[in-house]
């Protein structure tokens, strides 16, 4: 060992025996080691004992000018107020979004390793995302590396359910073999799906949720228990965990296995989520499954629409449709945030001028700038602290309110809390606008000459025309900042507005909509036993007074979802097709006669029900009953796309691969557009059936009771659908609510974001308030002497108002 290392070690030993004694002597342990590098740290100690000392005299200044500060903020209380709310406000807003950002849009799934988890899309011939055929998911599941497990889902949508307690409506969702793999999570109670379970014919087992199970069987473990849809009883065999709520609001997890395979490749009707394998990153696994993707493509050519693929994070997906809209909101929060710091800046830019006599009085006695600028900074410190404390606690009430607001539509909502990350986020502000805002004091003490000050003071009183220019340019951006957040609000104002005032091509005047789940298996009993149920309750319907109309829709428009869509071809004759093997859009004639359309079931009064003119042919009607030619009315937009300038009566149509039925479809009329899902979205191109005829396997339908008040229908509605059928459970809802519902979303951010526009420029307004208030007080004496030599009152009003107009309209 060297000379040098064996000296250090010695130095080293002598320091901790010595720091070792001096805490025995009763000395805290900082006061210890320095004590013990004072005795043996040579130079190199002495100098590290200083800084240790130095740090404590600063701490401790810095806590004794805190105190003044509190003190000397006492003593001007209003000052202290108004400052510590406009940051309470503009903290506490700003940590609120930041809350509901954090939580929705950056907190990980309730997942193990949620962030493996991925949504893989096919992509068509436009770069369209879309769902899955199972052809093509089992390609990929067998054909790629980069994933440890795959699984497909198929949304069965809302079912009633029956057990021994009273039947209610539960969201379905069918799941492939691997799903809960993929998911990281198995049930909690019970187990999971065995493998004669997930096969064709297999033993009909469910897994359920922990919210559907306390609802139904409390705490009571699922041995035995069982669940009816349709006709078919399934036994319960696990409950999944609290929380796990994937697919969204789902109550009931069901074997896809236990379905006959699809072949098709046309068939979209799975969303496909993944794993990926240890070591795979996202972008990996994209490249993978695209390269596979295009080979299948080559492959089988026009037997698929995918032309590529890729992956994307399971969270991305989930926040995909409020991203957008949260993110806007943080931005105007942060803006009012601005805005709050801006007028807290202006205030304590007005204080520090008006003390600046007493900082040339402190100067004269020998106080150096230094000392004055660090007692100002541990002022407005505590400002900043005490504003982002009270904050905190305005967030907190802020979260639960856009909680208890927000529409249904934004995710994840239920467990957003302020967060630490939101109370780090308001600490961090406090800091940086305290050490921002001890910038622009520090400035205006540093700037002070004894007898400059002194002059002021007896002069104009105004602090100086430097300092009145600082304040004057705090107020223009107040004020242009406020604009922004105000200009953004009106934007978003017309546009609900003109969503509001389009015509959707139907009447939103308001109406009773009856929500009917009929659960069945596709049988013609089936069918009939949907047909005669639904023809029941409207028959009921239609009998209570006051009640002037009532059609029936398979998907009503404002209901959330586009429902049913696909392609059609036209035939030369009803009988043309009479076998799935011919529907084959590969076949290059019956491409050319193929198009697409929405596919909606309708009853013989919808269209009078929903005012949707007829402007060619007719309606459907009673002569459309089960045992006559099957018909259709197609709307404006079908007509014109498929049969451009020729009449679209009379033509037939094949579109049985939307609800099995080979039966051609002659069309009998032509009606206007409807926009679905929001009244200002594009209309699609639509074609009608009777429900009568075609009920399919389409068993949701909402039907539309119109009458003068349909608020007083709503216990009859529940009665009528009870007596016909206690196991038939029904939602009933106005149209009203469900335009509300359709354009909560924007209604809700124009709310907030006009909410924080009209708080910017109520903190504007009071910074100029403020700033001529203060301003005209402190030039007191000048207005005296310019009214002592003969200036007219209102010309002192004049000239006051105008320079605060002139920053208004600058700003």
């Amino acid at each position: 060992m060297r000379r040098d290392e064996r000296i250090d070690d010695e130095i080293q030993f002598h320091l901790e025996e010595q720091t070792a004694k001096n805490i025995r002597a009763g000395m805290t342990p900082e006061q210890a080691r320095r004590d013990a590098r004072l005795k043996f740290g040579g130079v190199g100690g002495v100098r590290e004992a200083a800084r240790d000392q130095q740090r404590g005299v600063w701490v401790a200044d810095l806590f004794r000018d805190m105190r003044i500060g509190l003190r000397s903020l006492t003593r001007v209380p209003t000052f202290a107020v108004t400052a510590i709310v406009t940051l309470a406000f503009g903290v506490g807003s700003a940590a609120a979004m930041f809350s509901v950002f954090d939580g929705v849009l950056l907190r990980a799934l309730p997942y193990p390793d949620s962030d493996r988890v991925v949504r893989l899309y096919q992509l068509g011939a436009t770069g369209a995302r879309g769902n899955v055929s199972e052809p093509n998911f089992n390609d990929w599941r067998d054909g790629t590396q980069s994933f440890s497990a795959m699984a497909e889902m198929g949304a069965y949508g809302r079912q009633p359910i029956v057990g021994a307690g009273e039947a209610q409506l539960a969201r379905v969702t069918i799941v492939s073999r691997e799903f809960f793999a993929v998911m990281g999570v198995q049930p909690s109670l019970g187990r999971g799906f065995r493998a004669e379970e997930l096969r064709q014919g297999g033993p009909p087992v469910v897994i359920v949720s922990a919210a559907f199970w306390k609802t139904w069987r409390g705490d009571a473990s699922p041995q035995g228990e069982v669940i009816r849809w349709g006709t078919t009883s399934f036994t319960v065999v696990g409950v999944m965990p609290d929380g796990f709520d994937y697919p969204t609001q789902t109550a009931i997890w069901a074997p896809r296995e236990m379905n006959a395979p699809q072949v098709s490749r046309t068939a979209h009707n799975f969303q496909v989520i993944a794993r990926l394998a240890e070591g795979v990153t996202v972008e990996r696994a994209t490249a993978d499954i695209s390269a596979l993707s295009r080979r299948l493509k080559e492959q089988h050519g026009d037997d698929t629409w995918m032309v590529d693929a890729e992956a994307v994070p399971l969270l991305e997906v989930v926040t995909s449709t409020s991203r957008s809209t949260l993110q806007l909101l943080l931005a105007a929060s942060l803006l009012l945030l601005v805005v709050a710091c801006t007028n807290v800046s202006n205030l304590l830019v007005v204080r520090a001028a008006s003390r600046r006599p007493e900082f040339a009085v402190q100067l004269a006695m020998g106080a150096s700038t230094g000392r004055m600028v660090r007692q100002l900074m541990a002022e407005t410190l505590v400002v900043c602290l005490l504003g982002a404390g009270v904050g905190v606690f305005v967030a907190s009430g802020a979260v639960r309110a856009f909680v208890a607001m927000a529409p249904d539509d934004v995710p994840r909502l239920a467990g957003v809390v302020v967060s630490w990350p939101a109370v780090a986020f308001a600490a961090a502000v406090a800091l940086i606008a305290a050490l921002a805002l001890s910038v622009v004091t520090a400035v205006g003490v540093r700037s002070v000459r004894i007898t400059d000050a002194l002059s002021d003071s007896t002069r104009s009183g105004t602090g100086g025309r430097r300092q009145l220019r600082v304040r004057e340019g705090l107020i223009v951006t107040q004020v242009a900042l406020a604009l922004v957040l105000l200009s953004g609000a009106a934007l978003l104002g017309r546009s609900l507005y003109s969503v509001l005032t389009v015509d959707p091509g139907y009447s939103l005047d308001d109406g009773l909509i009856v929500g009917l789940t009929v659960s069945g298996d596709g049988s013609p009993e089936a069918q009939a036993r949907q047909v005669a149920l639904q023809e029941a309750v409207i028959e009921g319907l239609r009998r209570q007074p006051g009640v002037i109309g009532v059609g029936l829709v398979n998907n009503f428009p404002l209901a959330g979802g586009s429902g049913a869509s696909g392609a059609f071809i036209e035939m030369t004759r009803p009988d043309e097709i009479t076998n799935f093997s011919q529907f084959d859009l590969t076949d290059p004639r019956k491409k050319l006669m193929s198009g697409s359309a929405a596919y909606r079931q309708v009853s013989g009064d919808y269209f009078t029900t929903m005012a949707i003119p007829l402007l060619e042919g007719r309606l459907i009607d009673d002569r459309d009953t089960v045992t006559s030619p099957h018909v259709a009315v197609i709307s404006r937009s079908l007509a014109e796309t498929r049969w451009a300038g020729r009449s679209a009566l009379g033509r037939w149509i094949q579109f049985g691969n939307m609800d099995g039925d080979l039966r051609g479809l002659q069309v009998v009329g032509v009606v206007g557009d409807v926009s679905e899902v929001t009244p200002e979205a594009k209309p699609e191109p639509t074609l009608y059936v009777s429900s009568r005829q075609r009920p399919g396997q389409a068993a949701r339908a909402s039907i539309l009771v119109r009458g003068p008040v349909p608020e007083t229908l709503v216990g009859a509605a529940r009665r009528i659908v009870r007596e016909i059928d206690p196991e038939l459970p029904a939602t009933v809802s106005t149209v009203s609510a469900a335009l509300d519902t359709a354009v909560g979303g924007r209604r809700f951010t124009l709310w907030l974001v006009g909410a924080f526009g009209l708080a910017a420029l109520v903190l504007a307004v009071l910074g100029v308030y403020g700033l001529v208030a203060y301003t005209v007080s402190l030039r007191t004496r000048e207005m005296g002497i310019r009214m002592a030599l003969g200036a007219e009152p209102r010309a002192l009003v004049w000239l006051v108002a105008k320079r605060g107009a002139q920053l208004a309209v600058l700003g």
